[in-house]
């Protein structure tokens, strides 16, 4: 009997070996890059400083007052010896975790970049030409209009995009297998040039921080930074930790320094970078810095099992080996089991047969 179970120990061992030579050969590693090359610019955009233009800047600045109509202009060039179709779109000013950007509130994505204060949005207030041809080697003097809102208080601030589209591309796509394939991708050319408009008054500086919730598809912890202030507020950095609910700091970092558009709001992501993500309840303290002024927060930060589930099934759709571990491992398990049972099954059958 003890060598039938010996003999059954070997058998397993050698499939066992089997096994595990052939999860590792089985692998797979799938990377996807590819290369753009960039053209010259098609078109230039010189801005046109009005007479009460504040500062030598590269951009719009000019004092506004409530019902004022403000014209802005600037001169485009064609470079090329093709007629150019050239777009003009308005655009509201956000902030981000690595400062302020422009976008139409069209595009903008809502659920991360908000203006806290639908009023202190510029692109509302402008009114221009939508499109413009420019003949070859042409130069045109383009006019955008601004009817100040009835507001006193702060800043307005935005941006004015010149729109050119380049074309269609074909972009090569390869693998490790050296499979390639191709996509076609439109490109475009925009310039931005920024419009700030200050009201009579200035306001005061006013930062502030959300509830933080946790981003199961991008492994996020997302807190909502707030700036309630109508003005451009500079210097913002700081420092958070995670906690676990036994106050016990899991991980740690610095924000690195930015600034505000005003009246907006924005999630910033910190990357959870714990050994292992599970559902509970834990806390986050930040500390910020506002240009000199010290301000700290304590918030709860709960994570369910639903967002980590979503970790989970993330991972799997990015990397493929995931998914074949996981099938694989099932495939070891059953084998196991079969194994056990037929080892089981000769056991006993040889043990009733030795009985009789």
């Amino acid at each position: 009997m003890l060598e039938k179970f010996l003999e059954g120990g070997i058998i397993m061992k050698r499939v066992l070996a089997l096994l595990f030579v052939f999860l590792v050969i089985g692998g797979i590693h799938l990377t996807y890059s590819y290369a753009a090359e960039s053209q010259g610019f098609l078109f230039t955009v010189e801005m046109t400083p009005p007479i009460n233009q504040i500062g030598n800047v590269g951009y719009y600045h000019v004092p506004g007052k409530p019902g004022e109509h403000i014209t802005l202009k600037a001169k485009l060039t064609n470079l090329t010896n093709q007629p150019l179709e050239v777009k003009v779109v308005p655009m509201n000013a956000y902030s981000a975790q690595d400062g302020i950007f422009y976008q139409s509130p069209e595009e903008v994505n809502s659920q991360v970049y908000t203006l806290v204060d639908v009023r202190y949005g510029l692109a509302q207030y402008m009114t221009e030409t939508t499109q413009i041809t420019l003949l070859p080697k042409q130069t045109e003097v383009v006019s955008v209009s601004i009817a100040v809102p009835n507001l006193d208080i702060g800043t307005l601030l935005g941006s004015i995009r010149f729109v050119v589209f380049e074309g269609t591309h074909e972009v090569q796509k390869s693998d490790e297998q050296k499979k390639t394939s191709q996509i076609l991708i439109d490109k475009y050319q925009a310039i931005d040039t920024a419009i700030q408009i200050d009201l009579p008054q200035q306001d005061k500086s006013a930062i502030s921080v959300g509830n933080p919730t946790f981003d199961g598809d991008k492994t996020n912890v997302d807190i909502e930074i707030i700036n309630q202030a109508a003005l451009i507020q500079e210097n913002i950095s700081g420092a958070y930790e995670i906690r676990d609910k036994e106050n016990i700091i899991l991980f740690e970092g610095a924000i690195r320094t930015f600034k505000m558009s005003p009246m907006t709001k924005f999630q910033y992501p910190i990357p959870w970078r714990y050994k292992t993500l599970e559902p509970g309840t834990y806390s986050i303290s930040l500390k910020l810095n506002v240009d000199g002024k010290e301000m700290n927060f304590q918030k709860p930060l709960i994570i369910k099992n639903k967002a980590v589930a979503q970790v989970l099934k993330k991972q799997a759709e990015i990397n493929p080996q995931v998914k074949m571990n996981t099938l694989w491992i099932w495939l070891v398990m059953g084998s196991l089991v079969i194994i056990i049972i037929v080892l089981l099954f000769f056991t006993i059958k040889s043990r009733f047969t030795k009985s009789k």
